[in-house]
């Protein structure tokens, strides 16, 4: 096969089996051709190949998101959506500012106008009022306005939205979410969970069969500057499988996808491979799971756990009071009957769970369904995983479930999640103890919860500090060569993609990323500080941050 791009001088780890550095990969029809020394791979190149000289920059697989959301993200911080993350505003008041200006604007704009605003954060900023209906409908009685946490388990409206969106006293809660009543039964305005959380936001944080095409392009584009190659779509609604499909058909995707069906949505979810995507390249796009929401968030109180919330001013400020243990979105026996009647029919199952008590219902789940449906290759999924303890870890991996943490959660409320749980935040996400257990997993940002990061999640897991410095549970630590396999190999083994992606080798699809230092070479806690300077996907550049020397072999 003809080589059509040849990088030499390059520090190349390629991710097999042996952690194999060489200093030239040689790509062919869209796959990594061979790799080896600059000599032995320019004996490939032909009178046409791009000979591309890294000067010693280092390649790497390109990263992999498992627990991403592109489909939801790219509405929640979409064009038409007002951010108001506290990474971006930075004080409550310049939050607040931002909603009165956003109202204001809308007042002029027309009937049709509606304000949506991302990203409440009242632990990053407690200065922030307690929100709810009431609050919003008092900023503004004339223009629609949402509101939705950072975490999206959580939206807010005020009376002029609800009215708008026809929800009242008779509307039914849409599966497992919640929309809040009072004691007369009257909406309050907020909703928990979704799709709940998301049908609050009205029609602005829903890209819609025009705007679908050009709002997942934008945000695959972003994902591709982090490095990101390949992504989980853990909350694909099935409505977007004919908007994917024309997407797919008509543009070069960036990132590929590996979605994931939120349960719920329709009663009856077809075996895999019933969903009619012909046309679609399985490489880019293709449906592997279903994502159920066994608990929901600790920012919002609704997780399942042994022990309580602690009595501080962050515990304060989520309303919720010191003692406070939360619950499950089903029951047992709910949620096996959910995981059966899906994984009966071949799919992956995966599971968003924080608490250890609901940690122990998805693991008894997923004992009883396999003894029922037995097969070789599960890939169990458990999602974020804040709370679990060593001792159901372990669980978890002789039952041949993995896990995808949310490490990113120490990084950015590291210190919240000391006030709010004390000796327990020690444990938070204790990847360390899957790696000592053997597991393969993943690390995630949970996009747009976090900002994509896939550098910054290595170095989280690999220091387990704090915004204070302060490190939680340093014996939960990982080192460098499993936090970058929990980015791109172990990903993609999470994704059931670990055949085609994840490492550089010799006949897997040519994804990979060119970074401006070497994580193997960095300190542990200046990673998340090393840049992106290209980003390859079937042996495509698909974002460049500077200009690499490139010539024809002639």
């Amino acid at each position: 096969m003809q080589a059509t791009t040849v990088f030499i001088n390059a520090n190349i780890h390629t991710v097999d089996p042996d952690f194999t550095t060489v200093q030239s990969l040689v790509l062919a029809g869209g796959r990594v051709l061979a790799t080896g020394s600059n000599e032995a791979m320019m004996a490939l190149a032909g009178p046409d190949t791009e000979i591309r000289d890294m000067a010693g920059r280092t390649i790497l697989p390109g990263f992999v998101e498992a627990h991403g959301h592109p489909t939801a993200e790219m509405n929640f911080i979409g064009p038409d959506a007002i951010d108001i993350r506290a990474s971006v505003c930075g004080s409550a008041e310049a939050v607040l500012e931002k909603l009165r200006e956003a109202v204001a604007a809308a007042e002029q704009a027309g009937p049709q106008a509606w304000v949506a605003a991302f990203g409440w954060d009242p632990l990053l900023l407690p200065e922030l009022p307690r929100i709810s209906g009431a609050f919003l409908t008092g900023l503004s009685r004339t223009v629609p306005l949402s509101v939705m946490h950072y975490s999206a388990h959580s939206s807010w409206a005020n009376q002029t939205a609800l009215t708008r969106l026809g929800l009242g006293p008779g509307t039914p809660n849409p599966g497992a979410s919640e929309y809040l009543r009072d004691a007369a039964g009257n909406l309050t305005g907020e909703a928990l969970e979704l799709p709940a959380s998301m049908i609050l936001m009205g029609p602005v944080m829903d890209a819609g069969p025009g705007k679908f095409s050009d709002f997942l392009d934008h945000e695959l584009n972003r994902m591709a500057a982090a490095g990101v190659t390949t992504t989980g779509d853990l909350a694909f609604h099935p409505d977007s499988y004919p908007l994917m499909q024309k997407y797919q058909q008509e543009r070069t995707a960036p990132v590929r996808i590996r979605s994931y069906e939120m349960s719920g949505i329709r009663a009856d979810i077809p075996a895999p491979g019933q969903d009619g995507l012909a046309g679609v390249d399985p490489a880019l796009f293709r449906p592997v799971g279903i994502k159920v929401w066994t608990d929901g968030s600790p920012w919002v109180g609704n997780i399942e756990t042994s022990f309580g919330y602690e009595e501080s001013p962050a515990t304060e400020s989520i309303g919720v009071p010191a003692g406070h243990r939360g619950c499950s979105n089903y029951t047992k026996e709910q949620l096996l009957q959910i995981c059966r009647s899906h994984y009966s029919k071949g799919w992956q199952m995966a599971c968003h769970v924080h608490g250890d008590i609901a940690v122990d219902t998805v693991l008894d789940v997923y004992e009883q369904i396999q003894r029922e449906f037995p097969r070789e290759d599960t890939r169990l999924r458990m999602e974020h995983c804040g709370t679990i303890t060593p001792e159901q870890v372990r669980r978890a991996h002789r039952l041949g479930a993995t896990i995808s943490f949310f490490v990113a959660h120490i990084h950015f409320y590291g210190d919240i999640l000391l006030e709010l749980f004390g000796e327990r935040a020690e444990s938070w996400t204790p990847a360390g103890a899957a790696a000592e257990a053997g597991m393969r997993f993943s690390l995630h940002n949970d996009p747009p919860v976090t900002p994509e990061s896939p550098l910054l999640n290595m170095q989280a897991a690999m220091t387990r500090l704090a915004p204070s410095g302060k490190v939680l549970g340093p014996g939960f630590r990982i080192d460098i060569r499993t936090a970058i396999k929990a980015q791109t190999i172990d990903a993609a083994w999470q994704l059931f993609s670990d055949h085609e992606l994840g490492s550089l080798e010799p006949g897997k699809l040519a994804d990979l990323v060119v970074l401006d230092a070497d994580p193997l070479q960095t300190p542990a806690e200046k990673i998340g500080n090393i840049s992106v300077l290209e980003t390859w996907t079937g042996g495509r550049q698909v974002y460049a941050s500077v200009e690499v020397t490139a010539s024809a072999n002639s």
